[in-house]
């Protein structure tokens, strides 16, 4: 009997135990890596499909489920309330597509990227950038025409708010697509509930390519990385944060989460912009690499940070390994377009209707501009209307069409998107190269061996706007865009000419093209009297007091000698001069100055006062006694010999402490007041207007090789300009 009871406890043990046992071992088939799956994703018809899917390009099941969108906990309004979601099983790429990816869509006949011949971008495991929404769509009917199926997506007849053909979406098609907002987070998520990354809520640096860097050229990463440089997520997909942002096929609405459908959710139904996910190496945090964090562009934009991945329904699929050919002659692929000017926009680029068209093109084009979510050294966080009215601004300023600056902003750093030089306000890139960096952190006054920043944006724009008035630019412009940029850049920049004219052609439907106009683009970059590119508005003139005087004030000719015509003019020297020996307290009476001059037998060909009044003492075709004794390591044969080739401009000013020791005490130089110390804004103003001319007539090139200081020819001996002049502020 005791024996029978027994039993019958050992069996109930050992069930227990086969019980216990069970229940641990099917626990753990939900777990990788010690974190924890959703526990209410459907297994029954996961099991029924294939894991990998072997096409075009190597896909990962995602198995149906359910989860909580959203964060509530977001610093992002957006990203509220959480929701609870549920989507069906799909396909997705197990990485964006890289430029090997797209090469076999090129090879059919499609489209390049926008920054395909960018040797820092195209390596085949980088993910392609530089793609709109609409290039993305075609990749995805391009490679479900491959396989043979459906095309997901079909030609509408409408257009989008910037005025592009639209495609809609065929949901019910087995062809490829691009994931919706709500597909792309929960594969994101990977399984993980409430995570905010893709591997749980601690931010790991090396799990995502994102700009650590700030500005520097340090890490591991620079710009674009390999889609497999990064662990993947416990779906096995690679990517799903940082690197690029990624197209959904979703409209975005800011308010959508309040009303978003509990099952499949397609998003809103119309829009002006698309959602883009994953964040990417332009993101300046780790808030922005968040699975929920939502973000958008205009379907017709690209940028350097932009990629994709594309989808497909979780169905039983028959053998996709044999592609059919395209039939290149007949298939329209997808083409960048360069023109649809049905009516050009009539408005005022000055006026407060442009600025609100700019800002709202901004807004759609450039939501991720650095700008919009920093501040940068003392420049404070803008909105894109605000921004819009800065560049206007300082567009009227200096008479240049706020297009053209939009433009050269979109193309260099794509508005301040991404690249190193938004960091030092400086998303021109102007004075600026890479290869710089090795030599140190960008100045506020850099020379040619150093890159360039500035204290806040409209301290950058209007150093761009002096620089692009230049006669060497403004005689290029006299051509097409073409030959312009091939001065401005350097080198052909296809797509550098390709993003410029896309910003006049969306913001007010104005025709700009490498080759059209055929001559004077300068009525779209420069607005004056002479070429006005504004449909006849009335230009406002400058202010009398703003016009620099020139005033004959010869002196005698034993002051200088006569130029011979086998000596080149090849430079421009900058001095300083002041009375302040004799007169500390009123040292820059011009009329003292030149009698100095004339005491000493020395002169300048120009003279400036210090309210921008510029004398001329000699003339241009006679040689000034100005330069002395020195060297030029360039140009030995000047040794001493400089006046012969040069044009001499002596400014009313004073240098540092230092600078002046030689001429007067430390206590004499602390007594003068801080506004007699170093240059005038109307000194700088007078140089611009005079230098043009002088570069012209004697073809002097504009660099710092040829445009210097007295102090760079008289080495150890001058002090003049000094470290107090600005050269930036002339261009150089």
């Amino acid at each position: 009997m005791m024996l029978g009871k027994l039993k019958i406890i050992l069996l109930i043990f050992f069930v227990c135990i086969l019980g216990i046992a069970t229940f641990y071992y099917f626990s753990s088939i939900n777990r990788k890596d010690g974190q924890v799956l959703e526990k209410n994703i459907s297994e029954t018809k996961a099991t029924e499909l294939s894991k990998i899917l072997q096409g075009t390009k190597t896909m990962v099941l995602v198995s149906e489920g359910t989860f909580v969108m959203g964060d509530n906990s977001s610093n992002f309004s957006d990203e509220k309330p959480e929701h609870t979601v549920t989507v069906k099983s799909f396909y997705m790429d197990e990485t964006p597509i890289t430029y090997e990816d797209f090469t076999k869509y090129l090879n059919d006949g499609g489209t390049k990227s926008r920054y395909w011949e960018y040797d820092t971008y195209n390596k085949p495991e980088n993910p392609v950038s530089g793609i709109s929404w609409y290039h993305a769509v075609d990749y995805c009917n391009w490679r479900s025409e491959k396989e043979g199926l459906p095309l997901a997506y079909k030609l509408s007849e409408k257009s989008d708010a910037w005025g592009y053909p639209l495609w809609d979406l065929d949901s019910s098609s087995d062809g490829y697509r691009l994931p919706t907002e709500a597909e792309f987070e929960y594969a994101a998520r990977g399984g993980l509930d409430r995570k905010k990354f893709p591997w749980g809520d601690e931010f790991e640096s090396s799990l995502a390519n994102y700009d650590n860097e700030k500005g520097l050229m340090i890490g591991e990463w620079w710009r674009l990385a390999k889609v497999k440089d990064t662990k993947p997520n416990n779906y096995g997909l690679y990517g799903m944060s940082g690197n690029v942002w990624q197209w959904t096929n979703d409209w975005y609405d800011n308010n959508y989460y309040s009303a978003s459908a509990k099952n499949k959710p397609m998003g809103s139904e119309t829009g002006r912009t698309k959602v883009m996910r994953g964040g990417s190496w332009g993101s300046i945090r780790p808030e922005y690499l968040r699975v929920s964090k939502r973000s958008f562009m205009a379907p017709s934009n690209y940028n350097y940070d932009v990629g994709f991945r594309c989808v497909r329904p979780a169905k039983k699929l028959e053998d996709i390994s044999n592609q059919t050919s395209i039939n290149k002659s007949a298939r329209k692929f997808y083409k960048y377009e360069t023109a649809h000017y049905d009516s050009p926009l009539k408005i005022n680029p000055y006026s407060d209707e442009f600025v609100n068209r700019l800002g709202q093109f901004i807004n759609d084009y450039y939501s991720n501009s650095i700008y919009f979510q920093t501040k940068i050294d003392e420049q404070e966080i803008l909105s894109p209307n605000q921004m819009a009215k800065l560049i206007v601004d300082v567009a009227k300023e200096y008479s240049i069409h706020p297009l053209f600056l939009t433009g050269i902003i979109a193309s260099e750093s794509g508005f301040g998107c991404c690249s190193f030089p938004r960091w030092y306000n400086n998303p021109m890139a102007y004075h600026w190269q890479n290869v710089l960096m090795k030599n140190g952190l960008p100045l506020y006054d850099a020379d040619r061996t150093r890159n360039r920043k500035y204290k806040d944006l409209r301290d950058g724009f209007r150093q761009f706007a002096q620089g692009i008035k230049r006669d060497i630019y403004l005689n290029a412009a006299k051509k097409d865009l073409n030959a312009f940029h091939l001065l401005y850049v350097g080198y052909k920049a296809d797509e550098w000419m390709y993003t410029l004219s896309k910003v006049y052609k969306d913001v007010l439907g104005i025709k700009l093209e490498p080759h059209v106009p055929a001559t004077d683009v300068d009525k779209y970059i420069y607005i004056n009297e002479k070429t006005s590119s504004v449909n006849n508005i009335p230009i406002e003139p400058k202010p009398q007091s703003l016009q620099p005087k020139i005033i004959d004030h010869f002196l005698p000719l034993s002051n200088s000698e006569i130029h011979s015509e086998t000596d080149d003019i090849t430079h421009v020297v900058i001095h300083f001069s002041s009375n302040v020996m004799a007169k500390p307290t009123n040292p820059y009476i011009p009329e003292d100055v030149i009698n100095i001059f004339k005491q000493y037998g020395v002169s300048a060909h120009y003279l400036i006062a210090r309210d921008g009044t510029i004398f001329r003492l000699i003339d241009e075709n006679r040689n000034a006694y100005h330069a002395g004794k020195g060297s030029l390591a360039d140009y030995p044969k000047y040794k001493d010999k400089l006046n012969r080739h040069s044009i001499g401009i002596e400014i009313l000013a004073m240098g540092t402490e230092e600078e002046m020791k030689q001429y007067i005490s430390s206590d004499i130089y602390r007594s003068i007041p801080k506004a007699d110390i170093g240059y005038t804004d109307k000194q700088y103003t007078a140089l611009n207007s005079l230098l043009p001319g002088i570069y012209q007539r004697h073809n002097i090139k504009i660099d710092r090789q040829h445009v210097i200081g007295h102090d760079e020819y008289s080495v150890g001996i001058k002090e003049d300009p000094g470290i107090l002049f600005n050269w930036s502020k002339i261009g150089l």
